[in-house]
């Protein structure tokens, strides 16, 4: 299991990123450089497109990027080996899709930005449901913006980062990661009403209370046909309901309302699980870790049973961390049909609960780390994100 991470890390990754940059295109001009932190569902998944409720961190895993102004106008990214390049930004299918997103993403909001090339270095597993690649657009946005010496406030910065990846990459996603990577606060947890699109930070209670993860080894792809079935299914639930939000639907609604049995199993699952989130919240506030961990497990259930978006491997693996003594709750988290469960464990148990959860996931301890809160780039990169 890797131990707790710390500032340490991005900056050992950013070093990274500037190595790879030099050894993959010459050393032929300083880069910028920007730690984007990866996010981490407490309870939440699939409301954020419904206008739901989140409770979410940003995590100690995160993308570092190094980036400079191309010397020829080429656009170039590498990226564990892999190197692309290419004179137009726009989306092709490959590796660089998100890397050169905020470039077109900038330019329509008015900022002007280079061609550039830049290097990926991180520790946040991709397509393991811990929004690597919201953390890649966001870190490659904040370098961008540190080359030409722009600020934008937090509210510009997630709505660049959403319009990269939702209307550019084409990835059908609500703006729960955008948020946490930017305005997740330090040591604590960021409630999001999606409705609204307003956020409150609430505080971490506990110092001997971790969160434990575990990767199944299955990819999920969050733009895949599931994912799109899933918000189709949801939005069609609200519609039949006469709702816009998942926070205007009701019990009786769903049990009376005459909605078809699918569409009644979506609805149920974004009006539960937004109150659940208002309530993990408030479990947080109280520092009562039981009750936070009954509605994480309560969570995963509801993405099982009524989302249907859980897999053999995500249960069987939130079933280890169950059975583990000192676990108060564990749910599979992000988009699903594959990734990651977190339980909430405490400290001095996240050993035997970690191996649990690595032997029911096929017995790979390097896919299991401790989570701690991280700041959002509202903190981290203040020079070119303002607040608001």
């Amino acid at each position: 299991m890797r131990p707790d991470a710390g500032a340490a890390t991005a900056v050992d990754l950013e070093q990274q990123a500037r190595r790879d940059l030099d050894d993959a295109f010459g050393d032929h001009g300083a880069a910028v450089t920007a730690w984007a932190p990866g996010r981490c569902t407490l309870v939440g998944d699939h409301v954020d497109y419904a206008a739901g409720v989140v409770l979410c961190v940003a995590i100690n895993l995160g993308v570092a990027v190094a980036l400079r102004a191309s010397p020829d106008g080429t656009y170039r990214a590498t990226s564990a080996g892999e190197q692309v390049a290419r004179t137009d930004p726009a989306v092709i299918g490959d590796m660089g899709d998100r890397v050169f997103a905020p470039a077109i993403a900038l330019r329509r909001s008015g900022i002007e930005v280079p061609a550039y090339e830049v290097a990926l270095a991180a520790d946040v597993p991709a397509g393991a449901g811990l929004a690597s690649s919201a953390a890649v657009i966001c870190a490659v946005l904040v370098a961008a913006l540190r080359t030409v010496r722009v600020q934008l406030s937090a509210h510009d910065v997630i709505a660049a980062a959403l319009t990269a990846e939702r209307d550019i990459v084409g990835v059908p996603c609500g703006s729960l990661d955008q948020h946490a990577v930017v305005e997740a606060p330090p040591g604590g947890a960021l409630l999001l009403d999606c409705r609204s699109d307003s956020s409150t930070a609430v505080p971490w209670p506990w110092d001997d209370v971790v969160l434990c993860a575990c990767s199944t080894g299955e990819q999920h792809d969050v733009g895949g046909v599931e994912y799109r079935s899933r918000r189709a299914q949801t939005e069609r639930a609200l519609r039949q309901a006469g709702v816009a939000s998942a926070q205007e639907i009701t019990a009786t609604m769903i049990e009376s309302g005459g909605l078809p049995a699918l569409e009644a199993r979506r609805a149920r699952h974004v009006a539960t699980e937004t109150a659940r989130a208002i309530q993990a919240a408030n479990a947080l506030r109280t520092g009562d870790a039981e009750l936070l961990g009954r509605l994480m497990t309560e969570s995963h259930q509801s993405l099982r049973d009524d989302q249907e978006v859980s897999t053999p491997a995500l249960d069987a693996v939130a079933g280890a961390a169950l059975r583990v003594g000192r676990c108060h709750g564990a749910r599979m988290v992000g988009a699903g049909f594959g990734g990651t469960v977190t339980a909430l464990v405490e400290r001095d148990a996240a050993s035997e609960c970690a191996a649990a959860m690595a032997m029911a996931a096929g017995g790979n301890a390097r896919a299991t780390w401790v989570l701690q809160p991280s700041a959002g780039l509202m903190s981290l990169a203040a020079d070119v994100i303002g607040s608001g």
